[in-house]
């Protein structure tokens, strides 16, 4: 290239050979400039020049490129670096990072102070400690937001309210419902509670047939127009929809008893008749076990054994799925699963349950007379009063144990709380010597409060069903119902 090279020819028969190949040590032509791609992508420019045959170094590539095309990397970012986010390269240079995702919400070892409390008059400091604020207690001496009002039942369907002034609650106005109330109700028998009309409605029976089934409104505290007139009503019960009511009635012919129906949205009632099985005489309790389904039983004229009839609230036929004894007290459980009985007039104490779903039955006994029964909301307790005390039985039907002293201070009457694991007890006292009324758990079988202080409020008359201490209890939990004495119902709050 540059007439450095070397070539060898010979002379033969005194002419010369062709040359033999050029031996070059130059690769490119003195002086000559070269221009090379070079950078990330190619998109770059350098030069090289000939020098002695041989190229020089290229000059520095002039690249417009700071990436390559389609790589990408994730970039440390957030308030502490330890956030994440990717970015790609396109055309040689970065596109727009993602949002970093960062964990962090403060810069480490940042402090602030800050205003906490209902009225923002407190203080607290705080601290960032990896990214996240640590922060003391709030140091406030408020305990309320400034004009709140707060509200809690009190009495018999009665509200009290308090305001917060700078931060403390005032004191709780006065209750605008009596602490109790004591109705005279000549004759009553049973009573149920309808929270959705906040009436109570309380049966009564009289020999000659003129028993009504009273109204009393817990609002005005008057009493409305009986419902029912004409009867010897006695156990009663409220549907499952708080629409209608059971009740039942210790009239009957030469061949029939019944119970009645009444619609609660229309007043209007109906008698659903039975046919009488030997010697029976009229109804006694009659239960809801669903909206169309109930149970019923019967007295006897004499001591003896009844049916017990399951009733098609719908068409009005029945059946008899057991032999109970006469005036067999039925109590369902606030979950509608069961129904507890107690057999009256028979020494063995016989008393069970029914599986509303399963259609069985149960039995036990407590060798004591039994009258009536409580069963939990849940059916996992049953409480039967005797004249020997309390006897409390799991869902096994095993006994728990005896609340009570025989012959001397005991209760005679028991009902569930339907919202809370507890039961409320009817106390006799021997020269009136315990509370009235006093609540117990369920679960330790322990004292929890008292609902009335004050004793003799209930007498013992004998081993019979809605005498004194029948005991009901509304639906919501929050009312507390008792029969006392030959004609009073008395009316509590529970406390819940």
């Amino acid at each position: 290239m540059n007439a450095r090279g070397t070539q060898v020819r010979t002379c033969e028969a005194g002419k010369w050979s062709a040359p033999g190949a050029c031996v070059d040590p130059d690769v490119c032509v003195d002086s000559t400039t070269e221009a090379l791609t070079c950078g990330l992508n190619g998109r770059g420019a350098q030069s090289r020049t000939c020098t002695q045959g041989a190229w020089g170094t290229p000059t520095t590539c002039a690249d417009p490129d700071v990436c390559v095309d389609g790589a990408s990397d994730s970039p440390s970012c957030g308030l502490n670096g330890r956030g994440t986010q990717s970015r790609t390269c396109a055309q040689g240079a970065w596109g727009t990072p993602t949002t970093c995702a960062d964990p962090d919400v403060c810069v480490d070892g940042a402090s602030d102070s800050l205003v906490c409390g209902p009225n923002g008059r407190g203080t607290q400091s705080r601290t960032c400690d990896s990214g996240a604020w640590t922060a003391s207690a709030c140091m406030d001496a408020d305990v309320c937001t400034d004009e709140a009002v707060e509200t809690r039942h009190c009495g018999v369907l009665g509200r009290q309210s308090r305001e917060c002034k700078t931060g403390q609650w005032g004191d709780y106005d006065v209750c605008d419902a009596p602490a109790s109330l004591s109705l005279q109700v000549t004759g009553r028998r049973d009573m149920v509670h309808d929270a959705r009309r906040n009436l109570l409605y309380i049966t009564t029976s009289e020999t000659n047939g003129s028993g009504l089934v009273h109204v009393y409104n817990l609002v005005t505290r008057q009493f409305d127009s009986p419902l029912l007139t004409g009867g010897s009503f006695v156990g009663i019960d409220l549907s499952p929809d708080g629409n209608g009511l059971l009740v039942a009635d210790a009239g009957y012919t030469e061949t029939k008893n019944w119970i009645h129906q009444i619609d609660l949205t229309t007043g209007e009632s109906k008698k659903i008749e039975f046919s009488l099985d030997f010697y029976e005489g009229g109804t006694f309790t009659a239960v809801y076990t669903s909206a169309t389904e109930a149970l019923v039983s019967s007295t006897f004229r004499g001591s003896g054994s009844v049916p017990l009839r399951k009733v098609n609230l719908t068409d009005g036929t029945a059946r008899s799925i057991r032999n109970v004894r006469q005036n067999t007290m039925l109590a369902p459980s606030a979950d509608g699963s069961t129904v507890a009985y107690a057999e009256s007039n028979i020494s063995s104490g016989a008393w069970g349950r029914f599986k509303v779903d399963a259609q069985t039955f149960a039995g036990s006994g407590t060798d004591w007379f039994v009258y009536e029964i409580a069963v939990s909301r849940q059916a996992s307790q049953y409480a039967v009063p005797t004249y020997g005390g309390l006897f409390i039985y799991d869902s096994a039907l095993k006994l728990q144990t005896t609340l009570g002293q025989y012959a001397d201070t005991l209760p005679i009457g028991a009902v569930y709380s339907p919202i809370a694991d507890e039961f409320y007890l009817a106390w006799y006292s021997y020269n009136d010597r315990a509370p009235s009324i006093d609540v117990y758990s369920a679960t330790t079988l322990t004292k929890q409060r008292d609902i009335e202080p004050g004793t003799g409020l209930f007498d013992w008359t004998g081993n019979h069903a809605f005498g004194n201490g029948r005991m009901r209890v509304s639906r919501d939990g929050r009312l507390l119902f008792a029969t006392s004495g030959s004609d009073r119902v008395v009316i509590y709050p529970t406390g819940l």
